[in-house]
C-alpha cells in the first residue's frame, strides 16, 4: 500500500528556506480554511485540469485541502514522484512556493 505524502503550495514574496517553509506548513495545518488568493486559485484550476494518475480512482478533489492563500496536496498515487514534479512545476508557473514536509525540501 502506498503511503501518502503532503506537498504544500502557497504565495510568498520570495524563495523560502526549509525552516521558513516548515513553520508555514505548521501554521497552515492549524488554521481555518477560506477563500482563494488569486495565484492559488489559478494554480488549483490548472492542477484540476490534469490527471494525477489515470489508473487511480482518487481525484484531485479528494486530495486537496485549500485555504485562503495555500493548498495542501495529499499525494496518494503510486506515481508519486511524477505527481510531486507536476505540483512543483505548476506552483513555479504561478509564482508559488512548494514545500515537501516529509523531505523538508522547499522548492520555489
Amino acid at each position: 500500500m502506498d503511503v501518502g505524502v503532503d506537498v504544500v503550495v502557497w504565495r510568498a514574496p520570495g524563495p523560502a528556506s526549509s525552516a521558513e517553509a516548515a513553520a508555514r506548513y505548521a501554521e497552515l495545518r492549524a488554521s481555518p480554511l477560506g477563500a482563494f488568493e488569486p495565484a492559488v486559485a489559478a494554480f488549483v484550476r490548472e492542477l484540476r485540469q490534469t490527471s494525477p494518475d489515470p489508473s487511480s480512482p482518487v481525484s484531485w478533489d479528494e486530495a486537496l485541502t485549500v485555504g485562503i492563500d495555500a493548498v495542501i496536496v495529499h499525494v496518494v498515487w503510486p506515481a508519486r514522484r511524477q505527481v510531486l514534479d507536476l505540483v512543483a512545476l505548476l506552483a513555479e508557473r504561478h509564482g508559488l512556493v512548494c514545500y515537501e514536509p516529509s523531505r523538508e525540501v522547499a522548492m520555489s
